[in-house]
């Protein structure tokens, strides 16, 4: 059976090294980041009795629902940030730097808006 996982990996091994640079370094990222995730999954799995047994569940009610909401806030970003590097990197390519800080400061207000809004 060791041998057959061992094949295994090395069929996948020729398979990734295969075909342009671009398209290795690609499927080596998709790879890595397979092996990412299930590390995480792993960890929380892990994390999870632990901190029950580190704090009462009442706090770790409180916790996890805190950081619940935290993650919301990086989730349901609606595309601020990525609107914000795509404008502020066009208008700073253009010379407009007035025009970058208008789409800094405006960013910045709609997300302390919304933050007030959600709290």
């Amino acid at each position: 059976m060791k041998s057959k996982v061992l094949a295994g990996f090395s069929v996948l091994k020729n398979s990734i090294n295969k075909g342009h640079q671009r398209s290795v370094k690609a499927k080596k990222n998709i790879l890595a980041s397979f092996i990412i995730r299930g590390c995480n999954i792993a960890i929380s799995l892990v994390l999870v009795p632990l901190t029950i047994h580190y704090v009462n569940p009442t706090q770790y009610g409180i916790w996890l629902t805190l950081s619940s909401i935290i993650g919301w806030f990086g989730f349901f970003d609606i595309g601020f940030g990525n609107g914000l590097r795509n404008k502020f990197a066009e208008a700073i390519a253009k010379g407009e730097h007035e025009l970058a800080r208008i789409y800094l400061s405006t960013t910045y207000a709609i997300l302390s808006i919304s933050l007030q809004l959600y709290w």
